[in-house]
């Protein structure tokens, strides 16, 4: 049985270093970003071993949108392959699953198949598993703004994240100390754990070694 005292309520992580990771093994960035993809799948099956009950990934920010046409449809053709392959391992682990971001800038088969999942998985609660698809915090905060005013309404009601709860750690691999643009609402107590690991080298080992980090702090949320 696992020790899950302490252990973070919701997990967000910046997946970071697909790219440099290709290059050093001589790869595509496809073959990096497909490596990537193992990885997350990885994780989300140490999370559940732990009881953690909400994780956010974050797949593809609104500035990723700018990137070659030919990445993007590499990137593209990995999310709909992801999607529809690992429905199964969704269901079976009774994973919840819920996206974030614009999705109407996205490709339509990628926008329908997540819309589905969505819906299928909707009454499973072992882990809410939150995927950010061109999201940016910024933005987000801007659009809901921009609504609420029309709405005369609390604008979080309006927020792609409105589903998340506050975020308790946020990791961060490939060596950067940056945030990105990333739930810039829900991280304001976050805990934030850097490492020089690469997400497509980030195993279990690194995954505990943050959640123990993450154990040790003496969380006050502004409190003497």
């Amino acid at each position: 049985m696992k020790n899950i005292k302490n252990n973070p309520n919701h997990i967000a992580i910046i997946m970071d270093g697909n790219g440099t990771w290709s290059k050093k093994k001589g790869l595509t960035k496809k073959e990096g970003h497909q490596k990537g993809v193992k990885s997350a799948k990885k994780i989300i099956n140490y999370s559940l071993d732990e009881g953690i009950k909400n994780i956010t990934l974050f797949a593809l920010s609104n500035e990723n949108l700018t990137r070659s046409k030919f990445e993007l449809n590499n990137l593209f053709d990995i999310f709909f392959y992801s999607f529809t392959k690992e429905k199964k391992f969704l269901f079976d682990n009774k994973i919840k699953i819920k996206f974030i971001g614009n999705l109407n800038k996205l490709p339509k088969k990628i926008k329908d198949n997540a819309l589905f999942l969505e819906n299928e998985t909707s009454k499973n609660k072992r882990l809410n598993l939150f995927i950010a698809l061109n999201y940016g915090g910024k933005q987000d905060i801007i659009q809901a703004v921009t609504k609420a005013k029309k709405e005369k309404a609390s604008f979080e009601k309006f927020l792609f994240s409105k589903n998340l709860p506050e975020v308790d750690l946020l990791i961060r691999t490939g060596g950067f100390r940056r945030l990105s643009n990333f739930l810039l609402w829900q991280i304001s107590y976050a805990e934030l754990y850097f490492t020089n690991v690469l997400w497509p080298d980030f195993k279990k080992n690194d995954f505990h070694r943050a959640l123990s980090w993450y154990k040790n702090i003496n969380r006050k949320f502004g409190k003497s």
